[in-house]
């Protein structure tokens, strides 16, 4: 992300594209942080990011970005202005009640959608686990089945064909 970024600054030809890896998971793909540069609230405030959004928008149905802890640097503020909405994600027993409504006053401060909050390392025995509703995987199968997550490409077809040409060439027979 980063590297295209500054690419981008000086170049507003760069084609995203380039930057998108494929994954194990079909039809995900993945735009890695990059280098750290020096600069990366102004990178993530800048056209090129916004430009980049929008071209990402017209190629997936769905983008997730995974932001840095909101309370330790603003970047994942920053992105929370410019997508459509965002998920608090915060950890069961670590998460001090004041912090998380920091978070939240400071994404409803620029303006930023909240969808909900996403609550990780909640304790459970396998037994309760196998009761309830929540999706992953118990004691008795470690293993977890992604065959039903199919994020798709858009339809747009000639997207999708630029797409499926530019990883073709990339990255038949390695």
């Amino acid at each position: 992300l980063s590297n295209y970024l500054l690419e981008a600054e000086r170049n507003k030809n760069i084609n995203i594209l380039g930057y998108i890896k494929p994954t194990e998971v079909e039809n995900l793909f993945l735009l890695t942080a990059g280098n750290v540069p020096p600069n990366p609230s102004e990178l993530l405030s800048s056209e090129s990011t916004i430009n980049m959004i929008e071209k990402l928008k017209t190629i997936f149905d769905i983008l997730i970005f995974d932001g840095t802890p909101s309370l330790i640097v603003t970047d994942a503020i920053i992105v929370a202005r410019l997508v459509d909405t965002s998920i608090i994600v915060t950890s069961h027993n670590e998460t001090k009640k004041e912090d998380l409504a920091k978070v939240k006053k400071s994404l409803e401060s620029v303006g930023a959608s909240i969808a909900g909050v996403v609550i990780n390392k909640v304790p459970m025995n396998a037994k309760k686990y196998e009761n309830t509703y929540y999706y992953g995987s118990s004691n008795k199968d470690n293993s977890r089945e992604f065959s039903n997550i199919n994020i798709k490409l858009s339809k747009e077809d000639e997207i999708k064909s630029e797409l499926e040409a530019y990883f073709k060439d990339k990255y038949i027979g390695e």
